[in-house]
């Protein structure tokens, strides 16, 4: 009779287990396969099951990106290597970051198979104490909630512009830039593509040519991650911006100007560094219409 009691608490608590782990996200790494891995000593630990990414996948994360021999590609969670050796094998330098030991030896063994050891590095870390600054491109398979927590990380340390790809799994209010849908060998894959913003919420402020002499305007900027809205002002109005797009370090938008007898459209492009966004503006109607060079500083 005791062994039956415990037989049915045990059957209870793997049900309820794994309810638990299909609620988190239905699109989890670990419910890919069946029946589930059983995780190394060093991932019981971890917050991710290992699951490897498909060939397939691994190609269209690095063509997302746009991978080149000019970029520098961390994958957090290299798992057996696969895609900083693809990386690698496109000219480009890489990084894998594994808490695993026994995956980073096997990764180190793939590389050298491919014949890409002097292009991509493997280190046994926590990715939340890898210094991502160098990385152009960073590839993720991780879980939600990991992700959410690393959000910060990512935007903190990596430099505008860098790209970002996400096989299954989103970064919450953060908004992709792209998202591409595809089946491999009966399985559904989602990957999420984003760009590091510039960070340019705040007052910034600077001068045009106004007929003999110049003109303030003051810029004020709000940002959620790359979505970008404000207010241009100058000594007679406020006005609204429009087209408002925030790429990487690229800012560009559009404000329109009433006039007596026409309407004065002005189209901003500039890049952001720092403190600084320095482009040019378009300015299409009125007496000042053609191209000025715009320089506005953070106030």
């Amino acid at each position: 009779m005791k062994f039956k009691l415990l037989l049915g608490c045990l059957t209870l608590c793997v049900s309820v287990g794994g309810s638990l782990i299909w609620q988190e996200s239905q699109a989890q790494p670990i419910s890919q396969i069946q029946p589930a891995p059983v995780p190394s000593p060093a991932k019981q630990k971890a917050d991710v099951p290992y699951v490897p990414t498909p060939n397939e996948v691994v190609e269209q994360m690095l063509n997302m990106a746009a991978v080149t021999k000019d970029d520098v590609l961390y994958d957090l969670g290299s798992g057996d290597g696969r895609v900083a050796i693809a990386a690698a094998k496109k000219g480009a330098r890489s990084l894998g970051v594994e808490i695993d030991p026994l995956l980073v030896a096997k990764s180190n063994e793939n590389a050298k198979l491919a014949g890409v050891s002097d292009r991509v590095k493997f280190v046994e870390q926590d990715l939340f104490k890898t210094n991502l600054s160098d990385a152009s491109v960073v590839t993720l398979y991780l879980l939600t909630s990991i992700n959410l927590k690393l959000r910060p990380k990512l935007l903190n340390e990596l430099k505008p512009g860098t790209r970002l790809v996400s096989h299954q799994f989103h970064m919450g209010l953060w908004k992709p830039e792209r998202v591409v849908e595809m089946t491999v060998n009966s399985r559904q894959h989602k990957l999420y593509y984003w760009v590091i913003p510039s960070q340019v919420s705040g007052t910034w402020q600077f001068n045009m040519p106004a007929g003999r002499g110049q003109e303030k305007y003051t810029l004020q900027l709000n940002q959620d991650f790359q979505e970008v809205s404000g207010t241009l002002t100058n000594s007679e109005r406020s006005m609204q911006l429009t087209d408002a797009k925030l790429t990487g370090d690229r800012l560009t938008f559009k404000v329109t100007q009433p006039l007596k007898e026409t309407a004065v459209t002005m189209q901003f492009n500039g890049r952001v560094t720092k403190d600084e966004i320095a482009g040019s503006v378009e300015i299409l109607g009125g007496k000042e219409a053609g191209r000025q060079d715009w320089v506005a500083g953070r106030r």
